[in-house]
C-alpha cells in the first residue's frame, strides 16, 4: 500500500510500499478551485483513477456527504449503468436513500451507508467484487470499513472526524485505508488522505500516516466503566468454578490483580481502588437484590445477579430495569411498555438517534409529540417517568422517548419512507432509515433480558407466546396482522417482502396456501428462491401441526 496525503495543489506525499521511504509526486492532478472543499480534489482524482481502470472507494464522514459525493461523481464520470446491481435491488419498502441509490447506479457509482437495508448493502458489496464490475466507485461512510471485505485499488479519505468532533483513531484510519490493495486480491493499492491546508497536511502526516495503531487498553477500569458490572462479573466468574461466596475483600483483591488494574498502576503510581466507592456499590447491589450474603458469610449472586453476570448487559442497566418494573404493576406490562423500558438501559443510551436539538431547546415540541405517542400506545406511566430521568446529555431523555416511538412505528404497516418523514418532521431531512433499523435491532438484542428482569421482579407474570411474538415483530418490522407468516419465515424475508405480501392480501398461512406458488411468485416479483423458501416453510408448518399444536416458548434466559 502506497499511503499518503493529497493537497489542493495536486501534490501527493506518500510512503512507498516497498522501500518505506517518503516520496513526493507534484501535480498528480489539476484541482478545481470551485467550492474550496474536498470536492475540488475528489472530482479530478477520481476521474484520473477511473480512467486508469481502477476501482475506487471514497470515504466520507457522514451519510449525507457520501450520498452527495456519489451523486456528483455519477454525473461527472458518465459511466455505463450498473445494470445487474439495479436488477438485484429489492423493490419493497424503499427508503429515501433507495431512489437515490438507483439514480447513481445508473452512472456506474454507488454509495454504502447505514440508511440502506441489508439486501441493498449486500448487492453493492457483491457487485463491486465482480471482475470488471460496472460499479467503479463507491462513496461510503465507515460502515464499509468495518468487517466488510470489499477491496479496491484506490481509497480516498476525506475527513477524519466522528460526530461530536470525535477524531478517528489511528487504528480506524489504518483499517479504512486497508480497503486498498487487499492481500491476495491486488498486487498493490494507493490511499489518498485529503488535506485542505499545509497545517492539515503536516498534522495528518505525523498523527496518521507515520503513526502506529494505539496500544490495546483494558476497558476494565476505563472511564465510564460501571464498577457494579465489574463486581458482578467477578462473582459470576468465580461461580463457574465453585459455589463458594466471596467476601468484599476477596472481590477487591480479584479486581486489583486484573490487567486493567496493572495498567492503572503503570499510569498512576500508587493507584488503588476507592474503598468507600467500592462499599457503596456493594451495598447498592445488595439492596437491589442482585447479591446476597450466604450461609458461608460470602456474597453470592441471586437470580437477578446471575442474569446480570452472565449476559452482555451492564449491571447499571439491570438496576434501572429492576427499579422500573418494581414501580409498574404486572397488568401494565404491555408490549409497548417492554419496548419503552429497554430504552432506559445504558446500551440503548449509547445508540445515536437524530433529533432537532434546536427545536428541543426552544419549545420541546418534539419530545412532547413522542411522549403522546407512547401514551397512546399504553406505555406504563412509571416507565414514561423513568425514561425522563437524567442521562449523560440534556437531550438523553427526549432521545429515549423518540427511540421507543421509532420501534413502535417500525412494527406498523407504514412503509419506511413514511416512518422517515414522521421521525424527521421536526427537522432534519437526511433520512432516518439507518437509525430506525439500528435502534430496532439493538432493542431486539436487549429485549430478552428486559423481559427476564420483569419476570424475576414479578414471578407470577406469564408471557410465553406473547414474548416470542413481540421479538419476531421487532426483528423483521411487521404488524400483528402478518405475524403468522413472520413466525414462519423470519428474516429470510425482508420488511419490504412482508409489505408486498400485505398489499396482496397474503396475511396468513391459509392465504399463502390458497395463492399457491404462482400467486406467491407473482407478488414477490418472480423471486424463485423466496417463493421456494415460503413453500418449504408452509410444508414444514403443516408437518409440525400434525404432530403438535403447541409452539415452543421464547428461549429467554434460563437461570
Amino acid at each position: 500500500l502506497d499511503e499518503g496525503i493529497i493537497t489542493p495543489d495536486g501534490s501527493f506525499r506518500f510512503l512507498h510500499s516497498e522501500s518505506g521511504e517518503e516520496q513526493n509526486l507534484p501535480r498528480v492532478i489539476s484541482t478545481e478551485y470551485g467550492k474550496g472543499s474536498s470536492q475540488d480534489i475528489i472530482k479530478p482524482l477520481v476521474q484520473k483513477l477511473v480512467a486508469e481502470g481502477k476501482q475506487v472507494i471514497v470515504f466520507r464522514e457522514t451519510k449525507g456527504e457520501a450520498r452527495g459525493t456519489a451523486n456528483y461523481l455519477s454525473e461527472l464520470l458518465g459511466l455505463l449503468p450498473a445494470s445487474e446491481a439495479l436488477a438485484q435491488l429489492p423493490v419493497g419498502d424503499p427508503s429515501q436513500a433507495s431512489a437515490q441509490l438507483r439514480k447513481v447506479l445508473s452512472g456506474g457509482v454507488a454509495f454504502h451507508i447505514a440508511d440502506m437495508d441489508r439486501e441493498e448493502r449486500l448487492v453493492i458489496e457483491e457487485q463491486f467484487r465482480v471482475p470488471s464490475s460496472p460499479i467503479r466507485v463507491i462513496a461510503a461512510t465507515t460502515t464499509l470499513a468495518m468487517g466488510v471485505n470489499t477491496p479496491a485499488e484506490a481509497v480516498i479519505v476525506a475527513g477524519l472526524m466522528h460526530p461530536k468532533n470525535n477524531p478517528y483513531t489511528v487504528a480506524e484510519y489504518k483499517n479504512i485505508i486497508g480497503r486498498a490493495g487487499r492481500l491476495g486480491m491486488a498486487e498493490r493499492g494507493t490511499s489518498y488522505l485529503v488535506a485542505l491546508s499545509p497545517h492539515e497536511r503536516d498534522r495528518y502526516w505525523q498523527h496518521y500516516v507515520l503513526a502506529k495503531p494505539e496500544d490495546i487498553r483494558s476497558r476494565f477500569l476505563a472511564p465510564g466503566t460501571d464498577p457494579s458490572t465489574q463486581i458482578i462479573r467477578v462473582l459470576a466468574s468465580v461461580r463457574k468454578s465453585n459455589d463458594k461466596g466471596m467476601s468484599g475483600q476477596e472481590i477487591l483483591d480479584f479486581l486489583e490483580s486484573s490487567f486493567g488494574a496493572y495498567q492503572m498502576v503503570q499510569l498512576h503510581e500508587g493507584w488503588s481502588w476507592n474503598r468507600s466507592d467500592f462499599a457503596r456499590h456493594i451495598a447498592e447491589l445488595e439492596h437491589s437484590g442482585l447479591i446476597e450474603i450466604g450461609e458461608d458469610g460470602g456474597y453470592h449472586l441471586t437470580q437477578l445477579g446471575r442474569l446480570a453476570g452472565e449476559s452482555a448487559v451492564e449491571v447499571i442497566s439491570i438496576l434501572r430495569l429492576v427499579r422500573i418494573f418494581r414501580a409498574a404493576p404486572p397488568e401494565q406490562l404491555s408490549d409497548p411498555t417492554f419496548i419503552a423500558a429497554a430504552q432506559a438501559t445504558r446500551e440503548l443510551d449509547d445508540v445515536y438517534f437524530p433529533m432537532n436539538d434546536k427545536s428541543y431547546m426552544r419549545d420541546h415540541k418534539e419530545p412532547q409529540a413522542w411522549m403522546a405517542e407512547l401514551r397512546r400506545n399504553g406505555v406504563a406511566p412509571s416507565v414514561l417517568q423513568s425514561l425522563w430521568a437524567a442521562g449523560p446529555e440534556p437531550q438523553t431523555p427526549a432521545r429515549r422517548i423518540k427511540r421507543a416511538a421509532a420501534c413502535l412505528l417500525w412494527m406498523s404497516r407504514l412503509p419506511i419512507t413514511e416512518l422517515e418523514q414522521a421521525l424527521t418532521q421536526f427537522g432534519g431531512r437526511d433520512g432516518a432509515a439507518g437509525p430506525i433499523r439500528s435502534v430496532a435491532a439493538r432493542t431486539y438484542d436487549l429485549l430478552p433480558t428486559v423481559i427476564r428482569v420483569a419476570q424475576l421482579v414479578h414471578p407470577d407474570l406469564e408471557l410465553g407466546e406473547r414474548s416470542r411474538n413481540l421479538l419476531v415483530r421487532l426483528e423483521v418490522g411487521v404488524p400483528s396482522q402478518i405475524l403468522e407468516i413472520a413466525r414462519l419465515c423470519g428474516t429470510r424475508l425482508t420488511r419490504g417482502d412482508y409489505q408486498i405480501l400485505m398489499q396482496n392480501g397474503l396475511l396468513n398461512v391459509q392465504a399463502l396456501e390458497e395463492a399457491g406458488s404462482e400467486g406467491i411468485s407473482g407478488a414477490l416479483g418472480g423471486d424463485a428462491a423466496k417463493t421456494q423458501m415460503i413453500r418449504e416453510a408452509l410444508e414444514g408448518f403443516r408437518e409440525r401441526e400434525e404432530t403438535s399444536t403447541i409452539l415452543p416458548d421464547l428461549p429467554l434466559y434460563d437461570s
